[in-house]
């Protein structure tokens, strides 16, 4: 249990790193230097975008899997799936972080610069996150982690408190490039339905955040900080419809930032569509369909000893071969 929410606590620092990236490529189209960007330059801008939409849900996606498939429980398959969440988000992760590099050091001191910034980021953070894992690994693999029948309920209040904790820094940034955007040049530009696009994703984000926030007050005030099951339930909740609210005001802003970028609003509408697919699948589809295979198997082990059972009852007439 202890090892789930120090698993679930490397996923917020990772995503407090994710934040700095993300908040960066949201602002950076209304910046008044972003127009002399080569047309290179600001499609590196919206590959890397794109590249931290995908570093967001993954890094989201083992909350999700918690609350829906496990509904809290500290099942060792948990461990798991935030394993898999990190070392899948820390290769995007490197490579976004190399291309702002390149960009970085390209408007500093030129191309030759840029190319050399992006490869010394980009292969320092695969060795760090990569290199040095995989070399501690050639040591003895603890045992894996015993499976807890009843998940004590401290621990499930300690759990879901960590993961609204883990989806805040997301929806943080996204909110204050929200509210900073509004009183710069660029988006006095806008067009009008651009406007009233970014009204809405604001809105959304704003209801994500208190969501996000209410566990914490809700445990405190409401419940004086005591652990029950009916805060638990309520909490996930929370939790849950938090991270719907934040998919869906991350996309509408996608589309903002992604008109701004290219003029075109056939790209902003397919970008923001893919990843309205990419969030909610990782957070919702594939958590509900993992726990509906999870239903059908304890229905389907319910029912054979029953079968078993009635088939060696007295006075039965199945005689053997």
């Amino acid at each position: 249990m202890g090892k789930i929410k120090a698993a679930l606590d490397e996923s917020r620092t990772l995503m407090l790193g994710a934040q700095i990236l993300l908040g960066f490529q949201l602002q950076a189209p209304f910046q008044n230097a972003f127009e002399h960007l080569t047309p290179g330059e600001k499609t590196i801008e919206v590959v890397v975008l794109c590249i931290m939409v995908l570093v967001l849900g993954l890094l989201v996606c083992p909350s999700a899997y918690h609350r829906i498939v496990h509904r809290g429980h500290a099942a060792p398959s948990v461990e798991g799936i935030v394993k898999w969440a990190m070392a899948a988000t820390l290769l995007p992760f490197a490579v976004a972080l190399g291309l702002d590099l390149y960009i970085a050091g390209n408007r500093v001191a030129g191309f030759t610069t840029g190319v050399v910034a992006a490869a010394a980021g980009t292969i320092l953070a695969l060795g760090f996150w990569y290199g040095l894992p995989l070399l501690h690994d050639r040591q003895q693999r603890e045992q894996a982690m015993p499976i807890a029948k009843e998940t004590p309920i401290g621990t499930k209040v300690e759990h879901v408190l960590t993961e609204a904790r883990v989806v805040l820094p997301g929806a943080q940034a996204l909110l204050g490039f929200q509210l900073a955007i509004i009183l710069t040049d660029g988006f006095e530009h806008l067009p009008p339905s651009t406007k009233l696009v970014h009204g809405l994703a604001l809105g959304l984000v704003a209801l994500s955040t208190v969501l996000l926030i209410a566990p914490a007050a809700y445990h405190r005030l409401g419940y004086q900080g005591r652990d029950t099951e009916g805060f638990h339930a309520m909490a996930s909740r929370l939790v849950l419809a938090a991270t719907v609210f934040l998919a869906l005001g991350l996309c509408a802003d996608i589309h903002v930032v992604v008109q701004k970028i290219t003029l075109s609003d056939g790209l902003a509408n397919l970008l923001a569509g893919l990843s309205a697919m990419l969030l909610l699948g990782l957070w919702y589809v594939l958590p509900l369909w993992h726990r509906h295979r999870q239903l059908d198997k304890e229905q389907s082990a319910d029912i054979q000893p029953r079968h078993q059972d009635r088939r060696t009852e007295p006075g039965s007439h199945n005689l053997p071969m």
